[in-house]
């Protein structure tokens, strides 16, 4: 029994200037070899569509002494809905669902 690999093929069109950054990172990550172009665009995209479904379950709470009056999913939209109540945002606790990412750090560790 074989697996078979489906490869879409998707036409884009994109600037020069980013055409052309595209086109020297893939000759300094992959040489020569052909589908180095295609790899990255496929890393990108798959980085880009996981940060935007996380982003699809997050969303922003408003709350003033421990009641909630308002909630959205992105801080922009937030704004908008207590500009619409009539509230100062100003005093407000704003909590986000899920917390924030830390960074990653590597190397060695020094103790003084």
């Amino acid at each position: 029994m074989s697996a078979t690999l489906h490869v879409g093929t998707i036409t884009v069109s994109i600037d020069d200037e980013l055409a052309e950054r595209l086109r020297k990172a893939a000759e300094r990550f992959y040489g020569s070899r052909r589908g180095g172009m295609s790899k990255i665009v496929e890393n990108a995209l798959r980085s880009y569509l996981a940060k935007l479904e996380e982003e699809k379950e997050i969303k922003y709470i408003a709350l003033k002494e421990g009641k909630i009056l308002a909630e959205a999913p992105t801080l922009s939209e937030l704004a908008d809905k207590l500009k619409a109540l009539g509230v100062e945002p100003r005093g407000l606790r704003i909590l986000r669902s899920s917390g924030i990412k830390g960074s990653i750090r590597g190397g060695y560790r020094l103790s003084v």
